[in-house]
């Protein structure tokens, strides 16, 4: 009897190591996925051309998104975070594609491993903005602006005025370092949601096959309808994987952008 679990990954290898039985599981194959990438890059800068074919197209097309997005988020620091955005965007999408193929299976479908890649993005956010601007002056933006009362009000005001920001100095802190937590949690159960989703569909598809498959033809046309839905969702499967590296690379250029960008550059920047 065909269960969830065979349908989604049909075929299996013994293996018995990191806690997985299966040798396809989300480690091997994002070691897989990162080993192959570096591979298709390797061939894609050999003999490199003016105008560009294959693969070195492709990689070029990448190259040139990821410049064109980076650039206004993170300004003049886009140069140096582009090895990052562009291994999160390339690993992330190549990532998805595996759930695609049958037999194999996405790394993305893993709540870990999308949560070290959010932790990533934390981490080099928090780090370069304090690297950047200065402990004081990169902190400060966890805490209330400042607000100047006129000393021309009235007593009333002025009371109220100030119980207001100390009202904020209790509350802004507290909700902005929340906030900051939230950034790497939202970012993984963002990529784990969609993925597992659609693997789930995928193994669900299997399933209907299986259960209305039969000598008649009326149950084979049956079975043939979920094979035609299982086409059609890896046909939009490909667009949600594109749409869900692009969404987690974007979202690291606003977090990373926002830290170590200046005020005065964002200003210049629209």
């Amino acid at each position: 009897m065909v269960t969830m679990e065979t349908a989604e990954s049909p075929f299996s290898i013994p293996f018995g190591h990191f806690g997985f039985e299966n040798a396809i599981n989300p480690l091997t194959v994002s070691w897989f996925v990162t080993i192959l990438v570096m591979v298709l890059l390797f061939f894609a800068t050999r003999g490199m051309k003016a105008v560009p074919r294959g693969l070195q197209n492709f990689f070029e097309l990448i190259v040139e998104f990821v410049q064109d997005m980076s650039e206004p988020l993170v300004g003049r620091h886009a140069a140096f975070f582009f090895p990052l955005f562009f291994y999160l965007f390339t690993f992330i999408l190549f990532s998805n594609f595996m759930g695609l193929i049958p037999c194999l299976i996405s790394p993305t479908s893993r709540v870990d491993i999308n949560l070290g890649m959010a932790l990533v993005v934390f981490l080099s956010t928090h780090y370069w903005g304090i690297k950047e601007k200065g402990p004081s002056k990169y902190l400060s933006h966890f805490l209330p602006p400042t607000i100047e009362v006129d000393p021309k009000s009235g007593l009333g005001m002025k009371i109220m005025m100030k119980a207001i920001i100390a009202l904020l100095w209790i509350m802004m802190p507290p909700i902005h370092l929340i906030g900051e937590f939230i950034k790497p949690v939202s970012l993984t159960l963002r990529l784990f949601g969609n993925m597992v989703g659609k693997e789930k569909i995928l193994g669900v598809s299997i399933l209907l096959i299986t259960a209305f498959w039969g000598d008649s033809f009326i149950s084979k046309f049956f079975a043939t309808m979920p094979g035609v839905l299982r086409v059609l969702i890896t046909i939009l499967g490909v667009f949600v994987s594109f749409i869900q590296a692009f969404v987690f690379m974007f979202l690291a250029m606003v977090y990373i952008g926002g830290a170590v960008k200046e005020h005065e550059e964002g200003e210049a920047a629209h």
